[in-house]
């Protein structure tokens, strides 16, 4: 598990989750408790020169308890990448708490 992060019920620009120990990352696969997630955007950062950071294609909506597949980072053969942070755009719905976003990650 590389991280949880809690998804206020408006819609919230950059959440970030950072990676305390930089590390490769191919691939993740989100999850949601405590309520459903909508979510407009993601993208990851690389501990890079030039920061680079790539955009994820995620799906805009996880339902609670569900996971998504597995959605591929560093897909350009640059596996010497190594993510410094991930950040997620969006909000919990049919939910009084806020809901959370599980990120697992595959190295």
């Amino acid at each position: 598990l590389l991280g949880v992060i809690a998804m206020p019920r408006n819609e919230t620009n950059d959440l970030a989750l950072k990676l305390p120990v930089c590390r490769i990352v191919k691939r993740i696969q989100l999850s949601a408790d405590h309520g459903d997630l909508q979510l407009s955007g993601a993208s990851v950062y690389f501990k890079a020169a030039r920061s680079a950071s790539q955009s994820l294609n995620i799906p805009s909506e996880i339902k609670e308890g569900q996971t998504t597949d597995w959605i591929n980072i560093n897909s350009d053969n640059d596996n010497k990448r190594c993510v410094s942070k991930i950040t997620f755009s969006g909000h919990t719905v049919n939910s009084s708490d806020m809901a959370t976003l599980k990120i697992i990650g595959d190295d």
